[in-house]
């Protein structure tokens, strides 16, 4: 698999690392990654045609082999989702703790399988997607 992503962020802020493909969520260049002490999810958003964002798929398979969100007590320590839009690149950097805030992983809270990702260049959103970019926010950094 290739991690075009993961290749231009790396290159850009120095870091050596190979990516170890997850069988899950491959149309998303799924991965581990580790980074320095640490082990990160990694993650290429879609774009879509008819929303604003991306979406990023981000779930595991449960041991009756049903799809499940990842737990809060996940051994990595978070989650980089990538994307490109209108020739802009960036990276959304997920610590552990910001995901289970969000409520993506499972736990206090059921979890999500997906989730849209609105980098700052997004502009026109509607008030939901305002409240999630705003959530969003400290984990962006465009490259």
């Amino acid at each position: 698999m290739q991690f075009n992503a993961f290749a231009v962020y790396s290159a850009g802020v120095g870091v050596t690392a190979e990516v170890i493909p997850e069988t899950q969520n491959s149309d998303y260049e799924s991965g581990i990654v580790q980074i320095g002490e640490e082990a990160w999810h990694i993650r290429t958003a879609r774009n879509t045609p008819t929303k604003p964002g991306a979406l990023v798929a981000f779930w595991q398979r449960d041991a009756k082999g049903n799809t499940a969100p990842f737990s809060d007590d996940d051994p990595a320590a978070g989650l980089l989702v990538f994307m490109e839009q209108h020739d802009r690149r960036g990276v959304f950097r997920f610590t552990s703790a910001h995901l289970t805030a969000l409520g993506i992983t499972s736990g206090r809270r059921p979890g999500k399988r997906g989730f849209r990702v609105y980098p700052s260049w997004c502009g026109g959103l509607n008030a939901q997607a305002t409240t999630t970019q705003r959530a969003q926010t400290s984990a962006f950094q465009e490259f």
